[in-house]
């Protein structure tokens, strides 16, 4: 445990002589890189295109309970509603996915440079709090290789 204590002292002390040009990099991707207006767009246009089958369905639904209406065709067109409801549905599921994921990795990105930001002199000593905010994981190739990789993704070897 000592021996990872002083790694990632190293590690950390790394880190911050890189952490104008760490800084600097991030402000100027991480808006377009963690931009999420055009799936936001995508979600509502999915949103809408879901409310309006599910009332195309339900329309369906109606007119078959109320109408003698040829069955085939009666399914054949249900059928083809629940299809394109389920892929809108699918896709509009993904999309919230993949927004939620840029918005928790933005904010773990966030979190990460305004640590870095803060952390004005060289490590002497373990912090954990420290640990807890700048590092992702640690990974234990060998007494002599362990390798520090940081929430913004820079992998340090110690």
């Amino acid at each position: 445990e000592e021996t990872i204590k002083t790694l990632f002292i190293s590690a950390v002390n790394k880190l911050l002589a890189d952490r104008d040009e760490i800084l600097g990099n991030f402000e100027l991707i991480k808006y377009t890189v963690f931009d999420t207006a055009d799936l936001e767009k995508e979600q509502a246009e999915l949103q809408s295109e879901i409310e309006v089958v599910a009332g195309m369905i339900q329309q369906a639904i109606s007119e078959n309970a109320h109408f003698a209406l040829d069955q085939a065709e009666y399914q054949a067109r249900y059928n083809e509603l629940v299809d394109r409801f389920d892929l809108a549905k699918a896709r509009h599921t993904a999309v919230t996915e993949e927004i939620t994921d840029k918005q928790t990795r933005l904010s773990t990105i966030n979190a990460f440079l305004y640590t870095l930001s803060k952390q004005d002199n060289l490590l002497t000593e373990f912090d954990e709090k420290l640990w807890c905010s700048l590092v992702d994981y640690a990974t234990v190739y060998d007494k002599d290789d362990v390798r520090f990789t940081f929430k913004d993704g820079t992998k340090i070897q110690a």
